[in-house]
């Protein structure tokens, strides 16, 4: 039986990508068709600094933020 020459494979992780707060919200208006809430929820993360964040730590606080009572 012939010796299997290929090296082994090694697992990479991969890191998600991180989204300026302005690209994020783009791309959040192509779906949800509310600029005054989109524009708010920029305000409020502009204010707190976040300013690059994964598309998933935007959506977890973006949807946290729609179920904020005024």
């Amino acid at each position: 039986m012939a010796k299997n020459d290929t090296p082994p494979v090694e697992q990479v992780e991969v890191q998600p990508t991180k989204l300026s707060l302005s690209e994020f919200c783009t791309r959040l208006s192509e779906t949800v068709s509310r600029p005054e809430l989109l524009g708010a929820f920029e305000h409020v993360e502009r204010r707190a600094g976040r300013l690059k964040d994964t598309e998933a730590g935007y959506r977890g606080r973006f949807d946290a933020f729609v179920n904020t009572p005024v």
